[in-house]
């Protein structure tokens, strides 16, 4: 009997909102053919436990670290752990910069840009691969690339795998999983926290590789300021303030620079990298002399922070508030005090009670004991074979069976969050004419769906590859008419949309072929963003007379008293 696959209650993970973000009804505009299987936004699976016996041999999940090209080799491991400002990348980096091949692997394009700066500064040629972008340097064997971009067939004499850490994250850990086990190089390099270890080495017992394990301690100590900073006149230069939400982050720059009259660079998720690599070069220069970030400063971005407060120590997750956790706190902590620049960071709060910092400060991270797999393409068409032959099969659906179905070695993986990826899927599934394989490449497309607009643009791009139709980059993102007004909420959706494009390009050039006219589009929108930036002070910035501002606070150095219990 074939196993067969269920309509019922299914819904994306993302929280959708009213503006320019997606609500309930836009949403409904994604599924105007209920009658079509790909198109209803609530799937599920009815499973048993023959099914997933089934599925799970059909995928060969349990064999799932043998199926890499990369066990042709032996390689060795070398695990870089330490905390933040260890010099674990450094080393890494000097390994890597010794040989004659070899890539290294990101997760994000900053850092990818910012190594492949390093290894060209350094005299080893070096290419840079996003899945947005290309950088091509002649003669160059090494490449800096997002983990994505990883070839499990490319061999190579090195390869580093950086913020190993990643492996327990649902989204996007099955990048580091399939770079861990399938990086086809001679030396393999993890950087990580200390807290990846478990995982790490489960994955190696798998393929019983040889490793070694080198611990590194920072090179600047860290030290808690001994209370909250409640002013602005109090803050430093070379202060950086961490909220959590655009409009936060924002509403900080402009009273930061109301009060102390010199500016404030700013960093959060949502800004293009090369509008975040301008505010981190203003921070670094001094122009900027203080600094308000999201936790997108918790992953690389070298910066010269002598003091790092936290303006929230709780963010929102799908509309609910979370306390931060021991991890993220440490994470971003160490930013304070880069090695070579500070010989001592500091860490506080602004405006907020201390106690849960410090307490997270003080607490070690969990451990992380499993590693996020998600399906490739073998996988889903194996899964095509379990269905009834007159039946067309949905992307979306085999996308569910095999998160509720296939079931991995408990004790090694964790199958990955797939929701966003269904939800682009189901997109995919109205073009029954597309190929499964082209169908879970479009499904993996960088797609921000929070933003309406972006995912109107996608739906748009995958009817062009369904029809086969040239589409340009001014169909989907216009110039602005800049008699009207702009927002960086605009801006920013649209740099989006342009990467996007991008994106498509590179693998469907014919429908995609503006790639020249993207860059320039993004260069424009860029520098957009960037006067939008200087411009979000309600008030000119003027600084107070000098009689009439009081002396800037100097951090006691002096080590925090332990509280008695």
């Amino acid at each position: 009997m074939q196993s067969r696959l269920i309509v019922g209650q299914f819904r994306p993970k993302r929280s959708y909102r009213t503006g320019s973000l997606i609500t309930m009804d836009a949403k409904k505009t994604f599924h105007r053919h209920p009658q079509q299987p790909g198109n209803d936004p609530t799937l599920t699976i009815r499973h048993s436990a023959r099914l997933e016996k089934k599925v799970s041999a059909a995928t060969r999940i349990l064999e799932f670290h043998t199926l890499f090209p990369a066990r042709e080799l032996r390689r060795h491991f070398t695990l870089f752990l330490g905390p933040t400002n260890s010099g674990k990348t450094y080393q890494a980096l000097k390994i890597l910069a010794d040989a004659r091949s070899g890539s290294y692997l990101a997760p994000l394009r900053l850092l990818a840009l910012e190594v492949a700066d390093t290894l060209n500064g350094w005299g080893v040629p070096c290419h840079m691969v996003t899945g947005e972008e290309r950088i091509e340097v002649d003669g160059a064997l090494h490449s800096a690339r997002t983990i994505e971009m990883m070839s499990t067939h490319l061999r190579q004499e090195v390869c580093v795998i950086d913020e190993a850490q990643m492996l327990g994250d649902a989204d996007r850990g099955w990048a580091w999983t399939q770079a861990i086990l399938g990086a086809r190089a001679e030396q393999v390099c993890v950087i990580g926290a200390p807290e990846a270890r478990p995982a790490i080495e489960k994955l190696l017992r798998l393929t019983e590789e040889p490793y070694q394990v080198i611990n590194l301690e920072r090179l600047a100590p860290l030290q808690s300021l001994p209370a909250p900073i409640m002013k602005f006149h109090a803050l430093e230069p070379g202060t950086a303030l961490v909220a959590f939400s655009r409009a936060a982050v924002l509403g900080l720059k402009e009273s930061v620079e109301q009060q102390t009259g010199a500016r404030a660079a700013v960093l959060y998720g949502a800004l293009p990298p090369e509008v975040r690599r301008q505010q981190a070069e203003l921070f670094a220069s001094g122009q900027a002399p203080y600094l308000v970030a999201t936790d997108a400063i918790g992953m690389g971005l070298n910066l010269p922070i002598r003091t790092l407060l936290f303006a929230e120590d709780q963010k929102f997750i799908d509309r609910r508030k979370h306390p931060l956790t021991p991890m993220e706190v440490r994470q971003i902590a160490g930013r304070a005090g880069r090695y070579g620049k500070n010989e001592v960071g500091f860490v506080g709060t602004f405006r907020i009670a201390d106690d849960h910092i410090q307490a997270a400060l003080q607490t070690a991270p969990h451990l992380i004991h499993r590693a996020h797999l998600a399906p490739n393409l073998d996988h889903l068409l194996a899964l095509v074979a379990l269905q009834r032959a007159d039946k067309k099969p949905s992307l979306a659906r085999l996308l569910l069976l095999f998160a509720q179905a296939v079931k991995p070695d408990p004790h090694v993986y964790e199958v990955a969050a797939l929701e966003d990826q269904i939800f682009l899927a189901q997109i995919t599934d109205r073009y029954p004419n597309l190929e499964m394989e082209i169908r879970f490449v479009l499904a993996n497309a960088p797609v921000p769906l929070r933003a309406l607009t972006a995912v109107l643009a996608f739906e748009r791009m995958v009817r062009s590859v369904a029809h086969n139709r040239l589409l340009t980059l001014d169909e989907i993102v216009p110039l602005l008419d800049e008699s009207l007004p702009i927002s960086l909420d605009m801006l920013e959706t649209a740099t989006r949309v342009v990467d996007l494009y991008c994106w498509l390009h590179y693998r469907f050039p014919e429908q995609f072929p503006e790639l020249e006219l993207a860059q320039e589009r993004r260069r424009l929108i860029n520098r957009d963003i960037s006067r939008l930036l200087r411009q979000t002070a309600k008030a000119p910035v003027v600084p107070p007379p000098r009689e009439k501002r009081p002396p800037l606070r100097r951090y006691d150095r002096r080590p925090r008293r332990q509280r008695s219990s």
